[in-house]
């Protein structure tokens, strides 16, 4: 399948259809929310060399996808970082090789998640986050290509591969801070616990904090800029606390909904 000569693909576009083999223009730069999912004869995806973004669950739960040409560099027309999104090639149990591009900065949670046949992964100089779950179930992974470790590793983000116990001799704790609504994606954030940077404002996307104390057993820190859940917080390690909690009645959509912050010290 040649895809046409547009800038984006379309949430759920093409998913569940019968496509075997992908060669994507350079006109694209989004790929959109579960846009190949479940593809099911896709074995071959060339993706645009202007690539900037490839959503949530774009091509989780293709089965035959084998190899994937990724960009030389992922980066938005602004400069900032390109995103590889929420389990964007979960499930892809045929897949045995992958090199995230350039430019990248987070890989986001479950993004690698149960691709059984994963035997080698490059990594960018600039990442700086790998997310919960990332690569966890990829039992054959055997190769990590990486000149620097990111700052921030989500403590299972390496869970039942051979890079475990390697990663979790290397990493240190992160702050993780998630906000989860009934409807939508969970917006995950995470910051670095390293102490010379008490006192130090950290930001991610639309969240900004500031640590006062950081120990083995403890993290105290600020959010010092965010829609819910401003002001000090204290969280233990291991210990998933609390920040914000709110039930109520929703217009448009039935039932009950939420919003939960929770924060992580690990």
């Amino acid at each position: 399948m040649r895809y046409r000569n547009r800038i984006s693909v379309d949430r759920g576009e093409f998913r569940g259809k019968e496509i075997t083999e992908l060669q994507m223009p350079d006109s694209v730069l989004v790929i959109g929310e579960s846009a190949f999912r479940e593809c099911r004869k896709l074995s071959r995806a060339t993706l645009s060399n202007t690539l900037c973004e490839i959503g949530a669950y774009a091509f989780r739960d293709c089965d035959m996808l084998e190899n994937v040409v990724m960009p030389g560099e992922m980066r938005y027309p602004d400069g900032s970082g390109g995103v590889i999104g929420i389990g964007c090639f979960e499930g892809c149990g045929l897949l045995r090789e992958i090199t995230i591009p350039e430019g990248v900065t987070v890989i986001g949670a479950n993004a690698f998640h149960n691709c059984a046949a994963l035997e080698a992964v490059t990594l960018p100089r600039s990442l700086r986050a790998i997310r919960t779950g990332a690569f966890s179930g990829c039992a054959r992974l055997k190769t990590l290509r990486v000149q620097s470790m990111p700052d921030l590793i989500a403590l299972d983000a390496f869970l039942n591969t051979p890079q475990q116990e390697k990663i979790l001799a290397a990493r240190k704790r992160v702050l993780t801070i998630t906000h989860t609504k009934s409807f939508g994606l969970p917006e995950i954030y995470q910051f670095s616990t390293s102490s010379h940077l008490i006192g130090t404002e950290q930001s991610e996307s639309n969240m900004s904090v500031m640590l006062d104390a950081v120990d083995d057993t403890r993290i105290c820190f600020r959010i010092t800029q965010y829609q819910h859940a401003g002001g000090r917080h204290t969280v233990q390690v291991n210990t998933p606390t609390r920040l914000f909690y709110e039930e109520y009645d929703c217009t448009d959509r039935v039932g009950l909904q939420k919003e939960e912050i929770i924060a992580m010290y690990r």
